[in-house]
């Protein structure tokens, strides 16, 4: 019976009638192996009790640091139906802690609502966390750093966490310009619960971007803190009275509610009124008319997040800021016919 590791990989990959290459790159993680086939590498070397070399490097190292093997992927429960953004960050995120022969392990809590991860931390179930939102004095990442577990977060401000973020301020400012240069006249902005600092960096890159171009007290008609369709309904029949000819959202579900508000009040898009969005989706792309919108790519975002708390946990030295690009995503729902 062979039981040297070259010996255990070349039966693991004759019984699997699978090529050595292939079946090492199944347990590390790395190249194009499908997802089937990983998993039927993993649980015949399960089996036969072998590890990969980068296995045993991370076995060994999680030994002597007293680590699970498990990270922490904070979703808002409140959010988690809303917006596709956060399962693509996730898969992102999971994949490449996978690579890493790390577990992902799912935590969904609400704005402050923290017991979820404490009793994870308290139960030494995890050796980090990535956070999906960043939301203003969110006071479980205090509590995660009081403990020494290092923390990642999609999004900006907080000085406590490596961030990850596109620069949200600086793409709305672009999709004012944008949607100016279409021939809008009057932007009105519908924004969502400012306790998000995703929010308020879209609001003060829509503020900036009109107040560049008028500045006129009545040049920007602003709505936050708008979290229901009736709301929304009201803020776009606002939005319709003060003159506004474009409407910029906040994100794709507030995009969605404005449409159905202005066909209810009879008009059209674009002819009649210019929409766009701050946040890209697919539901963007296949709504009819395409909207306009800021597209940053939420799975990249998960994967650099990843790759941020792995090397943390590895002990090395990680910038505080890393910034993702985006892109103005210009479809029909900002082009009027001429």
């Amino acid at each position: 019976m062979p039981t040297s590791r070259s010996a255990k990989l070349s039966l693991l990959a004759q019984k699997l009638d699978l090529s050595e290459t292939t079946v090492s790159r199944a347990l590390s993680g790395n190249g194009r192996i499908s997802a089937a086939t990983r998993e039927k590498v993993r649980i015949l070397a399960e089996e036969m009790g072998y590890l990969s070399p980068s296995q045993k490097k991370q076995a060994s190292y999680r030994t002597k640091s007293g680590q699970s093997g498990n990270v922490a992927v904070v979703l808002s429960r409140d959010l988690l139906y809303e917006s596709e953004f956060f399962h693509l960050a996730l898969l992102g995120a999971a994949a490449t802690l996978a690579e890493s022969n790390y577990e992902t392990l799912l935590i969904l809590c609400n704005s402050n609502e923290y017991r979820p991860l404490r009793q994870a931390v308290e139960k030494g179930k995890i050796d980090g966390a990535i956070f999906t939102r960043s939301i203003e004095q969110e006071r479980s990442i205090s509590h995660l750093k009081k403990h020494g577990l290092p923390v990642v977060i999609l999004g900006s401000g907080n000085k406590d966490a490596v961030m990850v973020d596109g620069n949200i301020s600086l793409a709305c400012r672009e999709l004012v310009d944008c949607v100016a240069a279409c021939g809008a006249k009057k932007i009105a902005y519908i924004g969502g619960n400012t306790t998000y600092i995703v929010n308020e960096n879209r609001q003060r890159g829509i503020e900036k971007g009109i107040f560049d171009r008028d500045t006129a007290s009545d040049a920007a008609v602003i709505f936050n803190n708008v979290e229901t369709r009736d709301d929304c309904f009201s803020a776009v029949d606002k939005a319709i009275t003060s003159g506004a000819d474009a409407i910029i959202c906040g994100d794709d579900v507030l995009t969605e509610w404005a449409f159905e508000a202005l066909v209810e009040a009879g008009l059209s898009v674009p002819e009649d009124m210019l929409l766009a969005s701050c946040f890209d989706s697919s539901n963007m792309v296949r709504h009819t008319p395409p909207i306009t919108a800021v597209h940053i790519d939420a799975r990249s975002q998960g994967i650099a997040a990843a790759q941020a708390m792995v090397q943390l946990l590895h002990g090395q030295e990680v910038k505080h800021m890393i910034r993702t690009e985006h892109e103005i995503m210009v479809r029909s729902s900002t082009r009027r016919r001429r």
